[in-house]
């Protein structure tokens, strides 16, 4: 058969010049810089106070060709293992109960980090004028991307095969009602996307990946592994061996503003303030999930943070920026004061307001007291006490009528959420080094747990207008306040939450709250 013209002409055209059989990973990335990224206008939405440079290159030069090569690799091993292995296996309902109560939390909170983190990389994306850096950041973009769905996964898998589908499946629907849940998008929704370009980077690249991302997502492979957890080292590993690429974006934007006179003016703020603000929550968040959360133990939560946050991040990463003027916060000797205490105060308050959240909560046993006092001296007097009280007193029974939250009012303890962080804690009865500090504005009563969230309100006061639970229930009865906030199963009565993670214990309904008549009061009106 005769060819047409056409072919004949693509044949002979192909002989000459023959199409190449592979391409380098440098070829790619040469070819990706002949792209431009260059406008007459840069198409800025959001702007930042810091001039960014104009030569800046990317680090990791793996784009295009390379990068969908190894993602693909990745999440084939990833999601084969979820779906074929570990699903054979039945490893969902070998994971420990306590530790899948705890992955409920973890993942759904990392997801909507991970989606806001795309947003983030978009902003520094409209904001940098180097090709190079452009390029990095849309690289974040697509690891984020491909992130949220993976932690969605995560959720999607124990909801069909674990042991309690309920808030694996609907947690999100707490969000109002979830004192847990404020705090957690004061550090991975407004810091990531609010404001300044560059000062969401410093959130974002330089706090939460360069400092946070080790022990939220390595040192969690650890614990789920000494419980059980075949899914999670699965999926986080997969997820963490993409943040190395993440924390050099946010070294190069330091290097890009280093010229730039705002950087001397604005940075060391900046990076303080984002410092604090997650620390305040992810130090005494995660110090919970691990030792509370799991019943057997990898090493106490203030080993791990002093390891990765105040020497790995505070000194070495940190340290390695201070050519460009970086130096560490100044807040870094408070929050290693926290690291101690902090997480144990939160769990009191967590399961003295056990109603409101998406997970099941249980107390130490005899075995995990001894643990926490071996590891930390005077644990017992301070907070073991109080746990036998509240066993005694049949906290995890729906007909004892008791609520945890209780022992606090007859015991003259009130919580307050601290307005920058939005994370709750006891003044009068905790061993952390929150303090009560209380301001008045615009008419209302704010109240602070520390110096520098009290130093970034007074700075900018409508940044943290948020409602706390307190306040936006005030004078509302418990019951009432869960069932309108989607607090329930799907039999619309049986709570998500229960004070217990025994199979065969009773789960609490909406007419077992309701019996106790727990009204919500703002404790500031008090005052």
């Amino acid at each position: 058969m005769a060819i047409s013209t056409a072919t004949k002409a693509a044949t002979d055209a192909l002989a000459a010049n023959p199409a190449p059989v592979s391409v380098g990973a440098q070829e790619v990335h040469r070819w990706m810089q002949s792209f431009t990224w260059d406008f007459d206008k840069n198409r800025t939405k959001y702007s930042t106070k810091y001039k960014m440079a104009n030569d800046t290159k990317e680090q990791f030069k793996l784009i295009a060709k390379e990068y969908a090569r190894m993602e693909s690799v990745k999440d084939e091993r990833q999601f084969g293992s979820l779906q074929d292995v570990l699903t054979r296996v039945d490893a969902a309902n070998r994971v420990h109960p306590k530790w899948n109560e705890s992955m409920k939390i973890i993942s759904n909170f990392l997801e909507v980090g991970e989606y806001n983190a795309i947003a983030a990389t978009g902003m520094l994306w409209d904001s940098a004028t180097a090709p190079e850096q452009k390029n990095g950041y849309l690289g974040q973009v697509l690891d984020e991307i491909r992130h949220t769905n993976q932690c969605a996964y995560i959720n999607y898998y124990f909801a069909k095969q674990g042991q309690d589908a309920a808030g694996h499946n609907d947690a999100r629907r707490t969000r109002a009602i979830g004192p847990l849940w404020k705090g957690m998008k004061r550090v991975f929704s407004d810091g990531f996307i609010s404001g300044d370009a560059v000062e969401c980077s410093i959130n974002l690249q330089l706090v939460g990946e360069a400092c946070f991302t080790n022990p939220l997502i390595v040192a969690v492979t650890e614990w789920a592994s000494a419980n059980g957890d075949e899914m999670t080292p699965t999926v986080f590993l997969s997820i963490e061996t993409d943040e190395l690429r993440h924390m050099a974006n946010g070294y190069q934007t330091v290097v890009s503003i280093a010229n730039d006179e705002a950087a001397s003016k604005y940075l060391n703020t900046d990076l303080n303030n984002a410092f604090w603000t997650q620390q305040k929550y992810f130090t005494p968040v995660l110090g919970m999930m691990f030792e509370y959360g799991s019943h057997f133990k990898v090493e106490p939560w203030v080993k791990t943070w002093n390891r990765w946050v105040y020497e790995d991040w505070g000194g070495i990463w940190i340290g390695r920026l201070g050519k460009y003027g970086v130096e560490s916060p100044r807040s870094l000797r408070d929050a290693k004061k926290d690291a101690y205490w902090a997480h144990h105060d939160l769990f009191l308050i967590a399961y003295a307001l056990w109603p409101t959240g998406f997970f099941r909560l249980s107390l130490p046993t005899q075995e995990e007291a001894e643990w926490y006092e071996a590891n930390y001296p005077g644990w017992y007097d301070m907070y073991g006490k109080v746990y036998d009280e509240w066993r005694a007193r049949g906290c995890e029974d729906p007909s004892s009528g008791f609520l945890p939250i209780q022992w606090f009012i007859e015991n003259n303890h009130p919580i307050y959420i601290d307005r920058v962080s939005q994370v709750p804690f006891c003044p009068s009865y905790c061993k952390g080094e929150s303090t009560l500090r209380v301001l008045e504005y615009n008419g209302k009563k704010h109240s602070f747990s520390d110096q520098w969230g009290e130093r970034m309100w007074l700075s900018e006061p409508e940044r943290y207008e948020c409602q706390n639970i307190f306040e936006q229930y005030e004078g509302r009865e418990l019951s009432e306040v869960i069932a309108e906030g989607f607090g329930v199963r799907s039999d619309g009565k049986t709570l998500i939450s229960q004070p217990h993670t025994k199979k065969d214990g009773k789960l609490w309904t909406l007419d077992d709250i309701k019996r106790i008549n727990c009204v919500f009061s703002d404790p500031l009106k008090a005052l």
